[in-house]
């Protein structure tokens, strides 16, 4: 029971930081992407090349690089910046130490998978599309528990996330479906903000059930792959700060471009 109050406490602080970020919009966005990013490029650091003397200067370039394109929401010249600091980052890393069939043990991909969703976060100042995404992948991860507990029969992946279940996965599906008619139909303004006509709405539901799913996945194939259960502990019952922010990490973006390019944005 204690565990489970302390769960439900830090999600609740977590759920309203992100809340309270996104309605205020401006600099608590700005505030809000760079601290996520700069949390998270250092949790994903620290599962796949430690904490060292030798890893420090990756650690401190990995946080400059994400924190850098951060900026190509609103500064061309950022990318710029990031490619020669991905420069003297390959520079460091080809001195630290190489697999045997000589290629990097340091991976580079982390900057873009959590700058670029936060650069489109950025890039949206209303802040009205992060949040409906937020929402729908709360919805989505509360459907496919519940579901899943009563009925889940079938396994997704089991060698990578055993407890997830194609019936939770549609549970959450059914579940985020049904919140967005409610939404749309009952408070069309989301926080003063008017959702997307209903067809874009259910599109978008659809879309981040499907690639949140696949964003949990890839998150938990990386965390095994280097051999922890947890990303961090930044929050207390739910562990690193990439272990809630993994869907939205894969989810995000592609709502972004749906809505860039199919909507008026």
């Amino acid at each position: 029971m204690h565990k489970f109050l302390i769960r439900a406490a830090s999600g609740i602080v977590y759920a309203a930081v992100i809340i309270l970020a996104l309605c205020y919009g401006g600099w608590a966005i700005l505030l809000l992407a760079a601290a996520f990013a700069v949390i998270g490029i250092i949790e994903l650091d620290r599962m796949q090349i430690g904490i060292s003397d030798k890893t420090l200067p990756i650690f401190l370039l990995d946080i400059f690089g994400v924190l850098s394109l951060l900026g190509i929401a609103t500064n061309r010249y950022s990318v710029i910046l990031w490619f020669g600091l991905m420069i003297i980052r390959f520079i460091f890393a080809r001195k630290i130490e190489k697999n045997s069939d000589g290629t990097l043990k340091i991976p580079s991909y982390g900057q873009v998978y959590l700058g670029i969703p936060f650069a489109f976060m950025i890039a949206d100042p209303s802040g009205m599309l992060p949040l409906f995404v937020f929402a729908m992948l709360w919805l989505n991860d509360s459907g496919a528990y519940i579901v899943g507990s009563l009925a889940g029969r079938h396994k997704m992946s089991p060698k990578i996330s055993p407890k997830k279940t194609w019936e939770g996965f549609f549970g959450g599906v059914a579940f985020t479906l049904v919140g967005v008619l409610i939404l749309y139909f009952i408070r069309p303004q989301l926080f003063g903000y008017y959702l997307p006509r209903l067809a874009m709405s259910l599109l978008l539901a659809v879309s981040t059930c499907f690639f949140g799913t696949l964003g949990d996945l890839l998150e938990s194939k990386i965390k095994r792959s280097c051999g922890f259960k947890d990303s961090g502990n930044w929050i207390p019952g739910h562990g690193g700060l990439l272990d809630r922010i993994d869907s939205f990490l894969i989810a995000y973006p592609v709502a972004f471009l749906l809505m860039f390019f199919c909507y008026e944005f």
